[in-house]
């Protein structure tokens, strides 16, 4: 088997799960449409989508996010799973829950 990548926090869509055994990550974090996922969707209308976190999600900087709903305002030409992937990476880097708003 070859040398697997080292990171902190892997963020990967649900459907790709095979990448696992090119890393090494001391956190996983997936996101996607399916109720396993660790960054999902609660609901989706046409004026907001309810983005649910269904674990501890941790950050960079070694906090870890409790288990919770956000609603947002998703672009209408962005995809779910592409909405959900930029949610993902937004809130590992740091960026509060509360502060999502002001980037969609």
């Amino acid at each position: 088997m070859e040398k697997r990548q080292k990171c902190r926090i892997l963020l990967i869509p649900d459907t790709a799960a095979k990448l696992l055994r090119f890393y090494e990550a001391e956190s996983v974090v997936s996101y996607g449409l399916s109720d396993k996922s660790t960054i999902t969707h609660s609901s989706i209308s046409d004026f907001e989508t309810v983005i649910s976190i269904q674990r501890e999600l941790p950050t960079i900087d070694g906090e870890l996010l409790e288990r919770q709903e956000i609603a947002l305002r998703r672009p209408e030409n962005l995809a779910v799973e592409k909405f959900l992937a930029l949610v993902g990476a937004f809130l590992i880097t740091g960026v509060k829950p509360e502060e999502l708003g002001r980037f969609f």
